[in-house]
């Protein structure tokens, strides 16, 4: 995408660039933003394209919970409102085109902070724990469903991704096959979690090591394009049991030093709770399954995929068939963390 870092900053009202922007790491993942100096501070410029009328939806739904949560103090870049047209915080300047702006925070991620210390893991965890309380608190009154925008995808569809990747050749169709048999049982317990599930709000939906930000001020959110209809206490799980990972990925761990004072932190600061059983990682497993898919996608060339989202999504792919065995044979003995 094609843009100009004087037109944008001021259609953004962001004063005048001090120089050209720099693209922003992402932990060896494609980027799509870029950091831009102006003399009224320094911001973060994000691209995407429009994907349809659900993706409108969304992001007018992430508008308001990420909205609801600056206007609460949650710790987080402010984001600029965008100029007309918009989509939420996007503006929508013509045809599928997508630019959002937010404040640059002075920061490192915690895949880049040693979380060695049994001190500095339970603080951030106790951090994230609290967030994610006050967040469901914000978004309990939505009256969603538990499945709202995000069902799984039924294993006949998985089977029919692995026909097209080995019908061209593509090196994903060997880890998505070999994957089948987890989507086939993760799915069903999903399914069997989603006849009754505890209650549902909109939830921030990618809270990991790389979304944390540790600052001079303390810890901060980011990223809230992936906020979704969930039940917050499996959302709390998910964060839980991911966190403990520095990758941002389909991989999980049972650190307790991790899971533990994370809940603790999420009951306390009032988060609904749910049963300590298998059930409540349904909402990991479906989260999970919905990112593997999403990069089987680009490694078979959808969604307009560049040749490093081929690359990318393969190597989630296979990092996946991987890990995802081992998470399934897990999940037994990590209820025992839940209590």
């Amino acid at each position: 995408m094609n843009l100009d870092a004087a037109a944008l900053a001021a259609m953004f009202g962001l004063g005048r660039p001090l120089g050209p922007w720099r693209p922003l790491a992402n932990g060896g993942a494609p980027s799509d933003s870029r950091v831009l100096t102006t003399t009224h501070g320094r911001w973060v410029v994000r691209t995407g394209r429009l994907l349809g009328d659900w993706h409108r939806e969304q992001a007018h739904r992430v508008h308001r919970l990420e909205s609801a949560a600056w206007d609460a103090g949650i710790a987080m870049p402010r984001p600029v409102e965008p100029p007309a047209p918009a989509v939420g915080h996007w503006h929508n300047p013509a045809g599928d085109t997508l630019v959002r702006v937010s404040e640059w925070l002075e920061e490192h991620d915690l895949r880049q902070v040693d979380m060695t210390s049994d001190a500095e893991i339970s603080q951030a965890a106790e951090w994230v724990g609290s967030t994610l309380a006050r967040i469901a608190l914000l978004g309990a009154a939505t009256g969603v469903a538990a499945d709202d925008g995000m069902p799984p995808h039924p294993p006949a569809e998985w089977r029919e991704w692995v026909a097209e990747a080995d019908a061209g050749g593509h090196p994903v169709a060997t880890p998505a096959r070999a994957l089948l048999p987890v989507v086939e049982e993760a799915t069903a317990l999903i399914q069997e979690a989603l006849c009754e599930p505890p209650g549902t709000a909109w939830v921030h939906g990618d809270t990991s090591r790389a979304n944390v930000l540790r600052t001079r001020y303390g810890y901060a959110l980011i990223d809230w394009e992936g906020a979704r209809s969930d039940a917050p206490w499996w959302e709390a799980v998910n964060v839980a049991f991911r966190f403990a990972t520095p990758f941002n990925g389909p991989t999980a761990a049972g650190d307790p030093r991790v899971v533990r004072p994370l809940l603790t932190a999420y009951l306390d600061a009032g988060g609904p709770s749910g049963p300590a059983e298998v059930s409540a990682f349904a909402g990991m497993l479906r989260s999970q399954l919905a990112a593997i898919a999403w990069c089987l996608w680009l490694a078979l060339g959808h969604r307009r995929a560049t040749a490093d989202q081929r690359a990318f999504g393969l190597r989630i792919v296979t990092s996946a068939a991987r890990d995802m065995p081992q998470v399934m044979n897990s999940l037994e003995t990590w209820t025992t963390l839940l209590r």
